[in-house]
C-alpha cells in the first residue's frame, strides 16, 4: 500500500530550496508514495492524517520557528516518535533543543542511508533532487532556473567558527558532475544555471579535471542558454589558500559571476590578495568577499579588510563586494553573542549601516567613506551614533553634528563607560543615569527614536 508524504520547509527565509526535501521527494516518488510539500502551517493540512512527515531545519536561530512547526503537525501522525522526522542543519547541531520542545525523531548528519526511515535501499544523498516539488509553493527561490549540484562533501578545513566539521566531519567525492547534469536533464529538462554548494571544491585532487567537465557540461566563458549568458555559481565560495595560476587559468575557461572569496582574518592576507590577483590575470571582474567579524578579531582589524577590498577594487579595476558576516556561535538562538574585542553599541551600529547598504558594502570609495568612514576613528565615531542617525543621515544632519560635538569631547575612560552601558542595557540605555552629566547629556540623544531593539 502506497504511503502517504508530508514534506514540510517551516516559514523562515530561504533563498535555496530545500535539497534534502527534494531528495525524499525522490526517494519516496520512485516507491510510488504520493507526496506532498508545503512551506510553513497549514490548517488544511494540519488536519489529515499522514503516514510520515519530515520537517527540515536551517539555521540554529530558526529553531523555534522549526520547534513551533513540528508542534503544529505533531497530531498529524499516529506516532510522532518514530513517524514525524526532522533532520537539516538545525537538527545536527542542536538536536536537544528539539528534543527538549517537541516530539519527533531526529536525524543528525547528513541523511546519506534510508535505513535511517526505516528501508535499506538507496542512499538518499546520491539521489537527484525533485526539480517538480518546489512548484507547488507559491514562494519565489533563486536562482529559479539552475541546477543545483554536490560535487564534494566536508572540508578540509577545521575552522572553530564554520559549522561543516560537525555536519560534514570527512571530506571526499560526493558525486560526479555531469552524471547529476544529465539526469537532471533527463528528469526535469536542461537548466539555464549551474549552483555548486560544496564547501571546498578546490580540495578535490581532481579539482581541474572537475572544472574541465563543467567547461564541456556548456558552461565555457561567455556561453548562452538562449540569448542569455550562463553562469556557474559556487555558492559556498573557493579558497582563496588553493588558488594556484593553473587553477586560476582552468576557472577562467568557465562563466562564473561573481568570483566568491571568504577574507575571514588579517592570516590570509597574502593568499587573498595573491588569489584576487590571479583571477584578475584571467579577466574576472566581479567578486564577492564574504568578510566575518565578531569572532577573534577587532574592530580596527575588520575595518582594515573592508578597506583593503576598497584598495584592490581601485588597483585592479574591478569590484570587489564585501558582505559582512557577523559571527555567532552554531549553539545560539537568540544571535546575542558579543566577542571579546566588540560590544554591544559597535555590532549593532555596522548592523544600521547594513540596513541602509542592503547588507553589502560598496566596492567605490565614495560611497565606502560614506557608509564605514574615511578612517579608523571615523569608523569607530559612526558605529556609535544613534541608529537613525547611521541610517537615515540625511534627515538627521543638525542632530548628528550636535550629537558629534559632544562626543569629539569625550574622553576614553568615558567612552568606555558608555559602551558599558550600552552593553548592558541595550536598547534601553537611554534610560539610564549616570554620576557623569556629560555622559547622561550623551545618552540623551539615546531615544526611543534613535535607538531600537537589536535583533
Amino acid at each position: 500500500m502506497n504511503s502517504k508524504i508530508l514534506l514540510v520547509e517551516p516559514n523562515y527565509r530561504s533563498k535555496f530550496p530545500p535539497l534534502g526535501l527534494m531528495r525524499i521527494s525522490t526517494f519516496h516518488k520512485d516507491r510510488g508514495d504520493e507526496v506532498t510539500f508545503i512551506r510553513g502551517t497549514v490548517e488544511e493540512i494540519k488536519d489529515q492524517i499522514w503516514n510520515r512527515i519530515y520537517i527540515s531545519s536551517l539555521f540554529t536561530y530558526y529553531l523555534p520557528k522549526t520547534v513551533q512547526t513540528i508542534n503544529y503537525y505533531s497530531k498529524s501522525v499516529e506516532n510522532p516518535d518514530h513517524d514525524l522526522i526532522v533532520g537539516g542543519i538545525g537538527a545536527t547541531l542542536l538536536p536537544k533543543y528539539i528534543e527538549k520542545h517537541s516530539k519527533c525523531k531526529i536525524i543528525t548528519g547528513p541523511l546519506d542511508y534510508p535505513d535511517a526511515l526505516g528501508f535499506n535501499e538507496q542512499p538518499i544523498a546520491d539521489l537527484i533532487p525533485d526539480y517538480e516539488m518546489i512548484s507547488s509553493v507559491d514562494y519565489n527561490y533563486t536562482p529559479d532556473d539552475a541546477y543545483f549540484t554536490r560535487i564534494s562533501i566536508g572540508c578540509i578545513r577545521k575552522c572553530k567558527f564554520c559549522a561543516v566539521p560537525i555536519l560534514e566531519p570527512n571530506f571526499g567525492f560526493l558525486q560526479n558532475i555531469t552524471e547529476q547534469v544529465q539526469e537532471i536533464n533527463s528528469k526535469f529538462g536542461e537548466k539555464k544555471d549551474l549552483i555548486v554548494l560544496d564547501n571546498n571544491i578546490l580540495a578535490l585532487q581532481n579539482i581541474v579535471e572537475v572544472i574541465c567537465e563543467i567547461e564541456d557540461l556548456g558552461f565555457k566563458r561567455n556561453a548562452k542558454f538562449g540569448r542569455k549568458l550562463r553562469f556557474v555559481d559556487f555558492n559556498q565560495g573557493i579558497d582563496a589558500r588553493l588558488i594556484t595560476p593553473e587553477i586560476a587559468e582552468k576557472l577562467g575557461n568557465i562563466n562564473i559571476r561573481p568570483i566568491r572569496l571568504a577574507f575571514d582574518n588579517m592570516a590570509i592576507e597574502k593568499y587573498y590578495r595573491n588569489a584576487i590577483k590571479l583571477l584578475v590575470d584571467q579577466d574576472f571582474k566581479y567578486f564577492t568577499t564574504y568578510v566575518m567579524f565578531n569572532f577573534h578579531d577587532t574592530p580596527k582589524e575588520f575595518y582594515k579588510r573592508l578597506r583593503i577590498n576598497i584598495d584592490l577594487s581601485k588597483k585592479y579595476d574591478v569590484k570587489i563586494t564585501s558582505f559582512p558576516m557577523r559571527f555567532v556561535p552554531i549553539n545560539d538562538i537568540q544571535r546575542h553573542f558579543i566577542s571579546d574585542d566588540w560590544n554591544w553599541k559597535f555590532l549593532r551600529g555596522i548592523q544600521c549601516i547594513l540596513n541602509a547598504t542592503h547588507g553589502m558594502v560598496s566596492p567605490l570609495e565614495k560611497f565606502f567613506n560614506l557608509a564605514y568612514g574615511e578612517s579608523f576613528e571615523e569608523f569607530l565615531e559612526i558605529l556609535t551614533m544613534p541608529d537613525n542617525y547611521i541610517i537615515y543621515r540625511s534627515n538627521y544632519q543638525n542632530q548628528a553634528n550636535q550629537w558629534r560635538d559632544i562626543y569629539s569631547g569625550l574622553d576614553n575612560e568615558e567612552l568606555n563607560d558608555i559602551y558599558q552601558i550600552f552593553n548592558l542595557h541595550h536598547h534601553q540605555s537611554y534610560k539610564v543615569s549616570s554620576n557623569n552629566p556629560k555622559i547622561n547629556k550623551f545618552l540623551s540623544f539615546y531615544n526611543n527614536r534613535g535607538v531600537n531593539k537589536m535583533t
